[in-house]
């Protein structure tokens, strides 16, 4: 980072504290009077104090020392202060982090704070003259015990009366990061458990003296928990932005021939039936997982909204350098809920909870398979949905 772009903006006259070592950030401070200088100036503008207070989060406005000198209501509260108890202070020193006594010049300059997220946001802030987020895990000491905290800080920098000045946003996403670590030791052992009941109902299928049906129907029940948790992590996992994909070529028949299979017993097709409509089966390269999720969540759909005796039909068509998979029944969908099919936790069984199988397919359809996921719904076909995927994702030869 090029320190002297830290100081661009200073005026030579400006007041400043002797400047102590450090081991990471500038220790640099203004002056107690050049302090209220800059809160004044802020203060002269009531629409942008009025545009703090009215930000959910909490926010600090700083200094080129990383020093507050104006912070929002929001920041007041969660710390139980006024401004006049943290005005000069750095945010470290603010919301008492444990490494801010450490460093030689207060908040910033320890060598821990070399990992900090919120300083680090700061420099890169004033450093690229733009807007920055980094994550922070820091150790804030309350009266009674050391609190970890999660947070995501925001820093953009602005000018006021030709004043460089800072805007730092201050989420705090310790429990987000709390139910990341859940989820994933929940999935990981619930997974593990399931695993363990599939093996026993893959030994009781082979076993000669069970009852062949019993066997059957377990082995069917414990196949469709693993996949309906493994469907639900996806989910989180895609909904967060960090699901992983992997493109390998892919046959369409065989996808659609193991839908069917991995369905016909499930508990949505009884006393209705799947069929396998003409089928184009030419190269294809996607995701095989996500492809069967999404076309898995067209076929169950499917499936519940069509009546006992009825058929589902899925099928693959040619669409020169894109294929489209259709899953179709004979159901029309009412106006209202055409309308609405697509949107998160949106159900026609008005149920807390449900909704999320048509929003997945948007969701895994558009977002990582890079396809695009629609529907018709009329009197002379029934209900189609369809997916249209490239046959190749942009970049593969």
């Amino acid at each position: 980072m090029n320190e002297n772009l830290l100081y661009d903006n200073f005026s030579p006259t400006s007041p400043q504290i002797s400047t102590p070592a450090t081991h990471f950030a500038p220790a640099g401070r203004d002056a107690s009077s050049e302090i209220r200088r800059k809160t004044e100036i802020i203060d002269r503008v009531p629409l942008l104090s009025k545009a703090l207070d009215a930000m959910p989060d909490m926010v600090v406005v700083l200094n080129r020392n990383r020093q507050i000198v104006a912070a929002n209501k929001k920041l007041l509260e969660v710390l139980g202060a006024s401004l006049a108890e943290i005005v000069e202070k750095r945010p470290g020193e603010a919301i008492k982090c444990i490494r801010a006594t450490e460093g030689p010049g207060g908040c910033g300059t320890d060598e821990h704070c070399s990992t900090c997220g919120a300083v680090n946001a700061v420099l890169e802030s004033m450093d690229k003259n733009a807007e920055a987020t980094r994550e922070c895990r820091i150790l804030v000491q309350t009266p009674t015990e050391v609190v970890p905290l999660d947070l995501r800080v925001t820093a953009s920098p602005f000018e006021v009366e030709a004043e460089y000045f800072i805007l730092a946003a201050i989420e705090d996403i310790s429990h987000e990061k709390r139910v990341a670590v859940l989820q994933r030791t929940f999935f990981h052992d619930v997974l593990n458990t399931a695993g363990c009941i599939e093996g026993y109902a893959d030994f009781l299928v082979e076993d000669a003296v069970s009852d062949p049906e019993v066997c059957k129907r377990l082995h069917a029940l414990s196949s469709q928990l693993i996949e309906e948790i493994q469907a639900q992590r996806e989910l989180l996992h895609a909904e967060a932005g960090d699901l992983e994909t992997e493109s390998i070529p892919v046959k369409p028949i065989q996808v659609l021939e193991e839908l069917r299979t991995q369905y016909v017993n499930h508990a949505v097709a009884e006393r209705r039936r799947i069929t396998i409509g003409h089928t184009w089966n030419g190269p294809l390269i996607t995701d095989r997982r996500l492809l069967k999720r999404v076309l898995g969540n067209m076929l169950k759909n499917a499936l519940e909204a069509t009546p006992d005796q009825g058929t589902v039909t899925m099928s693959c068509e040619d669409s020169g350098d894109a294929v489209a998979f259709l899953v179709n029944n004979s159901t029309v969908m009412s106006t209202d809920v055409q309308l609405q099919v697509f949107q998160r936790s949106f159900s026609t069984k008005g149920e807390a909870g449900r909704g999320i199988g048509t929003y997945s397919m948007k969701l895994f359809g558009e977002r990582y398979l890079g396809g695009c996921v629609d529907f018709v719904s009329r009197e002379s076909e029934g209900t189609t949905f369809r997916l249209r995927l490239p046959k190749k994702p942009s970049g593969v030869t």
